[in-house]
This record gives structure tokens, sequence and C-alpha cells, in this order.
């Protein structure tokens, strides 16, 4: 997982594939920009007991907060239940288990990116903010950096 402002994504160009050119579309306010797909997500935060892990195996989800926060947790695969596939043909399954690991904040004006393998929980609710808006970008991994998650 990564951490830190959006301003400095272009900065891991070399982790993120094309980190330069979504900084870029981001800050144009042009999803379309950009050489991934994005999603533009706007939602309620949760209680945690409305919230599930995912994993991903060849995809870096890319949060990028524009307005809001939410918690995220991170917490290792093996600590957690392997549910269903993702829908349509998605990168990656839900996972049952209860909110644990660490738990980061994702505030607006920061991204957070989550690798192949990290089992992770967005939308949980933080003091000050009750909802959040963000980029989803859904970036295409390198296969050195690719993990087989099967059901």
């Amino acid at each position: 997982m990564i951490l830190d402002l959006i301003s400095r994504l272009s900065l891991y160009e070399n982790i993120i594939p094309g980190a330069s050119a979504i900084a870029a579309a981001y800050a144009a306010g042009d999803p379309a920009a950009a050489p991934c797909e994005v999603r533009e997500k706007a939602y309620a935060l949760k209680d945690d007991d409305k919230r599930r892990f995912e994993v991903h195996g060849h995809t870096i989800d890319l949060m990028m907060a524009q307005e809001g926060a939410e918690e995220i947790a991170l917490c290792p695969c093996a600590e957690l239940e392997l549910a269903e596939a993702l829908p349509n043909g998605g990168d990656g399954y839900k996972m049952n288990g209860a909110p644990r690991g660490t738990r980061v904040r994702l505030d607006a004006g920061f991204f957070c990116a989550i690798l192949p393998g990290e089992a992770h929980m967005v939308g949980g609710k933080v003091s000050g903010a009750e909802s959040l808006r963000k980029w989803v970008v859904k970036v295409p991994c390198p296969e050195a950096l690719c993990v087989e998650v099967h059901g």
C-alpha cells in the first residue's frame, strides 16, 4: 500500500504504470484522458458490519480522494475467508472477515494505491466526514507484481 498526496503521484511512475498520465488526467478533471479505466465513485460511509474485504490479483486499485474522507482497512489474506469472485469477471474476490489489520485514513487530496494480494475494505466511517467522492483507477499491474488469488 502506498499513501501520499495526489500532487506527488507522478513520483511513483516506476511502481504505478501510467502514474504521470493519470495525474495529468486527474488535474484536468478528465477521466477519459487516463490510460486505464477510471471509476468515479461517491458514497456515504458505512458501519463496519456493512463493509467487506476484497482482493485483486492483477490490478492496482488507485484511489484518489476528491472530497470527504474514509477509513480503509488492510489485512493479510491469510486472516480472511475467500468468498465469491467479483461480479462481471472483475479481477479478484470478495473476502469474509470482520474489519481488522491496519486502518488508514484517506482524505481529500490524497491517493492510496492498493497492490495485488492486499486485502482491503473501503468506505469506513471517520470523524469529520459522512461521505467520500473519489476516482478509483484500475491500473493493470506489471506481471512481476501479480499474485494468483484462487477461489
